[in-house]
């Protein structure tokens, strides 16, 4: 998965055709999932297949939502808004809200959506999930549960977990550990597109023959290592004490997404990746204003810039014009590789090579 909230999401397995990853997610997404400054957060929900960039589904209105700072919980099921939600293949209704973040800590988002019917199965799907957002790298409450019927807490920061560890956590059910559940593991194979409402057309990695699976021990815990830099997520299946919606059985899941960042790029294998894009490319030009050239960039200049990055393997955000956080730090890295004076803004030597990017 190469994008970053938190996605809120959930599982579920689905006959969707050999060689699919088979399960769809609930979304909620805002591009950074760590802020430095005070900032208001688009929230996207959103019913889809993020894995193999399927088919989206529609979303009912959600049963709960809020968001959790510290003891306080901020009810946010007014603040939705409809939406409708370009799929790769097709439209979906969706929903969007916004939050304001202001003091530094840890805000835990959880929705509690409507049970989704689903008739290949005729069964009720219920996925109950949370993302993460941490302020001013302040940890507070990321490894509380909420009391949710069914959820899974993190045993490691979720918005904290590097590429190449691992990540555990410990599946409740009315507060007590589930063992023997099975959870299916699957990350964020598409760009995701704020201003547009949409994903993207295609998918960015390999889409797994069938489902990643791991299974909670004795005190409901379960370890996956993570590979690859994106959005991972976890949905623990039918652990909810809930079994049965209007006469049918339910599978009642509890969902947790969390970000796996790039700890260390090593210089040797960027600079690889960078000298087969940019060979032809002249050393870059003694910076002027770096600062006044960066701030004037279009918008697709800067969605260019992210994608290139990206296409380098020094990125894993989201291709939206929206230089956060994890932007500057990748602009910062490819500087250094290309001694460039690295302090993560956009001049016009740094523009001109990333430009070239894809086009040899």
């Amino acid at each position: 998965m190469k994008t970053p909230l938190a996605l809120i999401a959930s599982t579920a397995a689905l006959g969707l055709g050999a060689g699919a990853a088979q399960a769809h997610f609930q979304l909620l997404y805002t591009p950074e999932t760590m802020l430095e400054s005070p900032a208001e957060v688009d929230l996207k929900l959103v019913f889809g297949h993020p894995m193999e960039n399927g088919h989206a589904m529609d979303m009912g209105e959600p049963l709960d939502f809020f968001v959790q700072f510290k003891d306080q919980r901020i009810d946010l099921k007014d603040a939705l808004q409809p939406i409708t939600w370009q799929g790769a293949h097709n439209q979906a209704k969706a929903y969007q809200a916004t939050y304001k973040v202001r003091r530094n800590g840890d805000y835990v988002f959880a929705v509690v959506p409507a049970p989704y019917y689903e008739g290949s199965e005729d069964i009720y799907i219920q996925q109950i999930t949370k993302s993460y957002l941490n302020k001013g790298a302040m940890p507070t409450n990321w490894n509380e549960p909420l009391g949710l019927p069914t959820e899974i807490v993190p045993l490691n920061k979720p918005y904290q977990v590097f590429a190449g560890g691992t990540f555990t956590g410990q599946l409740l059910a009315d507060g007590q550990p589930v063992a023997g559940a099975e959870c299916e593991i699957e990350y964020i194979n598409t760009e995701i597109d704020m201003d547009a409402n949409a994903f993207g057309e295609d998918t960015l990695g390999t889409v797994p023959a069938t489902a990643i699976v791991a299974i909670t021990d004795g005190d409901g815990r379960f370890t996956f290592g993570i590979p690859t830099p994106g959005m991972w997520g976890f949905a623990c299946l039918g652990s909810g004490p809930d079994k049965e919606h209007e006469g049918k059985e339910l599978s009642q899941d509890a969902v947790i997404w969390v970000e796996a960042r790039p700890l260390e790029v090593g210089a040797s294998a960027v600079e690889e990746a960078v000298s087969e894009q940019v060979e032809a490319v002249e050393a870059a030009v003694e910076v002027v204003d770096a600062e006044a050239f960066d701030r004037e960039l279009s918008l697709q200049q800067r969605r260019d810039v992210q994608a290139a990055l990206r296409e380098l393997g020094v990125y894993a955000g989201g291709v939206d014009g929206n230089f956060g956080p994890r932007t500057r730090e990748a602009l910062k890295v490819f500087q250094r590789v290309r001694e460039l004076p690295a302090n993560g803004l956009v001049d016009a030597a740094v523009l001109e090579v990333l430009s070239r990017v894809g086009t040899n």
